[in-house]
């Protein structure tokens, strides 16, 4: 088991990267793309997509195995950058 001293997780972990976008065809895939440059993504049927009220957004949660904070850092510096992202959690 990896420690980060500055961080309470205890690596690696099971972590949701969650984002959310506008909604759009390429979106999902644009994040999926994102995040499987960093960790392996899970099977399709554990990646969930929930449409906003208005059907303007969806929130995409992709379970990962996070090795360390840096490792979840770059992941989400490269989700964020994309045009489609409105927000990450």
């Amino acid at each position: 088991m990896i420690e980060n001293s500055d961080s309470p997780l205890e690596f690696p972990c099971r972590w949701p990267v969650k984002a959310m976008v506008r909604t759009d065809e390429a979106a999902m895939r644009n994040v999926l793309d994102a995040i499987g440059r960093h960790a392996e993504l899970p099977d399709e049927d554990e990646v969930s997509v929930r449409p906003s009220r208005n059907g303007r957004f969806e929130s995409i949660t992709v379970p990962i195995e996070a090795r360390s904070r840096s490792h979840l850092e770059a992941i989400y510096t490269e989700v964020r950058a994309l045009d489609a992202v409105v927000m990450t959690l």
